[in-house]
C-alpha cells in the first residue's frame, strides 16, 4: 500500500513538472476510431474472412483424418497451426492499422494550430475535458486511408 501512495505522489510530482513542457495535450479514442474507420472495417472483415477460411480448412482437415487411427491428434496439431497461422495474420492486420493511427495522429499533429504538442490514448489518460478528444479529426484522417490488408511484405 505504502508503495501505491509513494507512486501516486511520484507520478503527479512528475506531471506538475512535465506539463508545462509538453503545451496542451489531446486524447484520442483510438478502439473507437478504429473501429469505425473506413480501413478498420475493412480490416475486421478481412480478419473474420480468414477465420471463416481456417474454419473451413481444419473441418476440411478434420473429415479427411477422420478414418486415422490418430484423427483427434492430427486434427489437434492442425488446429494448432491454424491458430498460430491466424494469430500472426491477426498480429500483422493490427499492427498495420496501429501505423495509419499513429500517421493519422502525426498528420494532425503537423496541421494542427491549436497548440497541442502531444496526443494520447483516451484509455491512458486519467481524466479529460470533452474539448481534449480529437478523435473526430483522427477518423477524418485515417478514413482517408486504404490499406490492402491482403498484401504481404
Amino acid at each position: 500500500m505504502r508503495f501505491a501512495k509513494l507512486a501516486a505522489a511520484l507520478l503527479l510530482a512528475f506531471c506538475a513538472l512535465a506539463a508545462p513542457a509538453f503545451g496542451e495535450v489531446a486524447v484520442v479514442d483510438v478502439a473507437r476510431v478504429i473501429e469505425r474507420s473506413v480501413p478498420g472495417k475493412e480490416g475486421q472483415q478481412y480478419i473474420d474472412n480468414l477465420r471463416k477460411s481456417l474454419n473451413d480448412e481444419l473441418a476440411a482437415f478434420a473429415k479427411s483424418a477422420s478414418k486415422d487411427k490418430d484423427a483427434a491428434q492430427k486434427t489437434a496439431q492442425k488446429q494448432a497451426e491454424l491458430n498460430a497461422q491466424f494469430n500472426a495474420e491477426y498480429s500483422r492486420v493490427s499492427g498495420l492499422m496501429a501505423e495509419e493511427v499513429r500517421k493519422a495522429v502525426a498528420g494532425w499533429l503537423k496541421a494542427n494550430k491549436e497548440g497541442v504538442t502531444v496526443v494520447v490514448p483516451a484509455g491512458s489518460a486519467l481524466g479529460f475535458k470533452p474539448d481534449a478528444d480529437v478523435s473526430r479529426e483522427i477518423l477524418k484522417r485515417l478514413n482517408r486511408v486504404k490499406i490492402d490488408f491482403a498484401k504481404k511484405k
